[in-house]
């Protein structure tokens, strides 16, 4: 076995990111990246994460995991004083590689759950000078400015392709939240008949600690409400403490896990 880098950028990662491992026929046997992320908001407690991603036969997965983790290591240190978690994202079904994982010392306890939302029984009314507008995204530019908003403020789970597959649903709504005349957040729903989901939402620093996404949460359910839904979900991630916190105040009751998070603590 022996591992590589590509000549060039490789699915939009630099190629010192990328790793490639090959038999001894020159045969590609695994392949995978990492990528630094800088999250204080949605993980205070350590903000700075770097994931990783790896595929293909287990003949060269030590090998590949093991090159992944040292590049890992050196992205974090370039925030040394900050703490710090290494990790990546499998299937809840694959235990094979949960136990490879396990056996190489990563902590396997946190997971993406799917939780089911209560939907208003009233009108939900916003907090005093706050007001919603529907997002314009009728041009690939506003498309893209909306992206760079949600990618700015740590939301990282919505693409370009993403993005185009839930505005071809029944319930697809991208609102805005306005507060004292500017921009406070927004948030952005799908779904087809009578159920939908919250994908994804933010709110910007300055608004933050005021209730204000728990508010946009509820009134975003109501005005689904009002379109026929009767059972809207969404998925947290049981560590971060602010999404627990905003899973009690919406009365979420889980419902399905639907990723596990392996990492290592730095």
């Amino acid at each position: 076995m022996k591992l590589s880098h590509p000549n060039t950028y490789w699915n939009g990662q630099p190629p010192e990111n990328v790793f490639f491992v090959s038999d001894d026929l020159d045969n590609q046997v695994s392949s995978g990246y990492v990528v630094y992320q800088y999250l204080p908001h949605l993980y205070p407690d350590r903000p700075v994460n770097v994931f990783f991603q790896a595929e293909g036969e287990r003949s060269g997965q030590a090998m590949l995991f093991g090159a992944l983790i040292a590049r890992a290591r050196q992205l974090r240190d370039t925030n040394p004083g900050e703490q710090a978690r290494i990790y990546t994202c499998i299937d809840p079904q694959d235990q094979a590689l949960i136990d490879f994982y396990s056996h190489s010392g990563m902590n396997c306890s946190e997971k993406e759950v799917a939780m089911q939302l209560e939907i208003p029984q009233g009108e939900v009314h916003l907090p005093l000078g706050c007001s919603t507008e529907l997002t314009p995204l009728y041009m690939p530019d506003q498309q893209v400015a909306f992206l760079d908003r949600l990618h700015q403020n740590d939301v990282s789970g919505v693409d370009a392709t993403f993005l185009m597959r839930l505005m071809r649903t029944e319930h697809f709504h991208a609102v805005g939240l306005f507060c004292e005349g500017r921009l406070a957040g927004e948030m952005l729903v799908a779904g087809n008949d009578a159920q939908a989901e919250l994908i994804a939402f933010y709110v910007v620093p300055e608004f933050r600690r005021r209730g204000l996404g728990t508010a946009l949460c509820r009134w975003s359910l109501w005005a689904l409400s009002l379109e026929g839904v009767r059972s809207a979900g969404a998925r947290f991630v049981t560590r971060s403490l602010p999404q627990k916190a905003l899973s009690k105040a919406l009365g979420a009751r889980e419902a399905a896990v639907t990723a596990v998070f392996p990492q290592l603590f730095m």
